[in-house]
C-alpha cells in the first residue's frame, strides 16, 4: 500500500471510475460529431448546396470520426471494468491518434469554414442566373425560395440583383398585391450574401471550437489509460504526485 507524501492513498479503482466516466463522456462526444455530421446533411443541407465551395466530404468525415469513437470507446468500457492491462495500453494508443486525428478535423473545419465564406457570392450569383434562366429548374428555384424565405433575404446584396420584374415570391415579407411591380417596401431590405455568410460562421465557428475541445479528451484518457494499466501491474497502488 502506498501514499503520497500528503498521506493520500490512491488506488486503480479510483483511476478505473475516472477512466471510465471520461469513457462515457467520450463515447458522448463521439455521438455528437455523429449528429453534427447528419446535422450537415439534412437542416442544413440546403445552406450548404447554393455554396461554390459545397462539398459533401465533410459531414462523411464527422460522421465516420464520431462512429469510430462510438465503437472504441464502446469496447473500451470492457477493458476497464476488466482491467486488461495489455488492451488499456492498446487503448491509450488509439486514443494518441484519436488526438492528433481530432486536431487535423478541427484544422479541417475551420479551413472548410474559409472556402464556404468565400463561395457565398458567387453560389448565389450562379442560382440567380440559373433561376432566371429557367423558371422550370425545380432544384435551383426551390433552393433559392427556401434560402430567402428561412433567412428572410434577397438577392445576393440585395434584391436590386434579381433582373427587372423577375423577383420571386420568396423575397416579399408580405404577398405582393401587383406581381409586375416590386413594392420596395415589401421586400427583404438585407441580400442573402450578408445573412448565409453570417449563419455558416455562426455554425462552424462553434463546430471548430467544439471538435477542438473534444480533442482534449484523448489527451486526458491516454494518460488515464497507460496510468491505470500500470498500477494494475505494480499490484493495484500507485503514487501520484
Amino acid at each position: 500500500m502506498y501514499t503520497n507524501d500528503h498521506g493520500h492513498l490512491v488506488t486503480y479503482p479510483c483511476v478505473r471510475a475516472i477512466l471510465m466516466l471520461f469513457n462515457i463522456a467520450f463515447w458522448l462526444s463521439g455521438l455528437s460529431l455523429i449528429w453534427i455530421g447528419m446535422w450537415m446533411q439534412t437542416d442544413y443541407l440546403k445552406y450548404l448546396r447554393i455554396n461554390a465551395s459545397y462539398s459533401d466530404i465533410a459531414p462523411l468525415v464527422m460522421i465516420v470520426a464520431g462512429a469510430i469513437i462510438l465503437f472504441a470507446s464502446s469496447l473500451a468500457c470492457s477493458c476497464i471494468v476488466k482491467i486488461h492491462s495489455s488492451m488499456l495500453i492498446f487503448y491509450g494508443g488509439f486514443l494518441i491518434t484519436a488526438l492528433f486525428s481530432l486536431i487535423s478535423l478541427s484544422i479541417y473545419v475551420h479551413t472548410y469554414k474559409g472556402e464556404l465564406l468565400d463561395g457565398v457570392s458567387s453560389g448565389i450569383s450562379k442560382e440567380i442566373q440559373s433561376y432566371s434562366g429557367s423558371k422550370n429548374a425545380t432544384g435551383a428555384e426551390h433552393l433559392l425560395d427556401f434560402v430567402q424565405q428561412n433567412l428572410r433575404c434577397c438577392g445576393n446584396e440585395s434584391f436590386l440583383d434579381w433582373p427587372d420584374s423577375s423577383v420571386p415570391n420568396s423575397c416579399f415579407k408580405q404577398r405582393r398585391t401587383d406581381p409586375t411591380k416590386v413594392e420596395v417596401s415589401r421586400v427583404f431590405e438585407v441580400g442573402c450574401y450578408y445573412k448565409l455568410r453570417s449563419s455558416i460562421n455562426d455554425n462552424f465557428t462553434t463546430i471548430g471550437v467544439s471538435t477542438s475541445l473534444i480533442a482534449l479528451f484523448p489527451l486526458f484518457g491516454s494518460i488515464l489509460s497507460f496510468e491505470l494499466s500500470m498500477m494494475y501491474q505494480k499490484g493495484g497502488y500507485e503514487i501520484i504526485i
